[in-house]
């Protein structure tokens, strides 16, 4: 009977050893998928294959954040720049890649829907903007990017076909002076890795500044309503993803 007694508790003590072991490893890896980065979109010819115009699709890659220092950081930048916490779907924050240029870009959907958090990032350093997407008359779109000093950079309107126009450049001294920033510390380190075909082409990048590089982008577009953007996948990241064309630019920036 003694024996009985000790075999069915060295058995319960294997059990509880066994047991809880698994219940850890399955809450672990429950834990890194949670905070893993997952692919929303990719198309890898875009990454390759680069538009000359600004306004075409160049956004080649999104991932949605997990639960993770990335997130927490993106978090951090916006509440150091105003933002209310409870005002942002957090769980929902995108990380955008660009084929033609180096800064990322992550939006950030809001609890008012015509409103989008949109960060700029280069090197760490980081610009906080808030987008508007919403009506306008005519059945028209308009998009308008503030900076959160609530001083517009930039602004345009699309039609149900997605054709842009109306396309407004302000002068907004927050974005050019992150521009420069961005522009001092990557010159250096573009000049050294620059292509040969980056060495010899021109574009909008090349202009003095922000402002200049954005007008050119414009310019670049002709008419009103010749532009037509392909926005299926998230017109406002497209939109806002004109901005991250031109942070760096500057007489030797790379195009």
């Amino acid at each position: 009977m003694k024996k009985k007694i000790l075999v069915l508790l060295l058995l319960a003590g294997t059990i509880l050893l066994i047991f809880p072991g698994c219940n850890k490893e399955d809450n672990s890896q429950t834990s890194k998928n949670e905070s893993a980065n997952s692919l929303v979109f990719e198309d890898k010819s875009l990454r390759e294959q680069i538009s000359p115009y600004f306004y075409d699709m160049h956004i080649y890659r999104i991932e949605l954040l997990g639960a993770n220092q990335e997130r927490d950081q993106i978090l951090r930048e916006a509440l150091l720049n105003g933002v209310n916490e409870e005002d942002l779907m957090i769980e929902h924050v995108q990380k955008h890649f660009f084929n033609h240029t180096g800064v990322l870009m992550y939006s950030i959907p809001t609890l008012d829907p015509e409103q989008t958090l949109i960060l700029y990032e280069t090197r760490g350093l980081y610009q906080v903007c808030l987008a508007h997407y919403r009506p306008a008359e005519a059945g028209l779109m308009h998009f308008e990017l503030k900076t959160m000093d609530d001083r517009n950079s930039f602004s345009l309107k699309v039609d149900d076909q997605m054709r842009m126009g109306e396309m407004k450049i302000f002068e907004n001294e927050e974005l050019k002076s992150f521009n420069r920033a961005v522009y001092s510390l990557t010159f250096l380190e573009q000049s050294q890795e620059i292509s040969l075909k980056g060495a010899e082409a021109e574009c909008c990048r090349k202009e003095p500044g922000w402002s200049a590089c954005m007008n050119c982008t414009i310019n670049d577009c002709g008419d009103s309503w010749f532009c037509t953007a392909v926005a299926l996948i998230a017109p406002v990241e497209l939109f806002a993803g004109f901005v991250a064309s031109c942070i760096g630019a500057g007489p030797n920036a790379a195009c």
